[in-house]
């Protein structure tokens, strides 16, 4: 690791540009594949953090009928 006191100090839109910068060459060099698991890794962290009453309002946002149909899948398997 780093030490603290050798990085240079940077604004934050120093900082924020630097984000941008390095995250924009990462996601340049992931294929279409890689994209799309990081994408669906992504939303699933961001709805497990979600009531299920909030993942239900984002779900009937999506399409009004899916949660019905999604809670059959996952009670119902077979």
């Amino acid at each position: 690791m780093t030490n603290s006191k050798q990085l240079k100090e940077l604004t934050k839109e120093q900082r924020d540009e630097l984000t941008k910068q390095y995250v924009e060459i990462v996601v340049d060099s992931m294929d279409t594949k890689d994209l799309i698991r990081y994408a669906i890794e992504q939303l699933i962290s961001y709805h497990d953090e979600d009531s299920i009453e909030c993942l239900k309002e984002d779900i009937d946002n999506y399409d009004e009928d899916l949660y019905k149909e999604l809670v059959d899948n996952v009670c119902n398997p077979n």
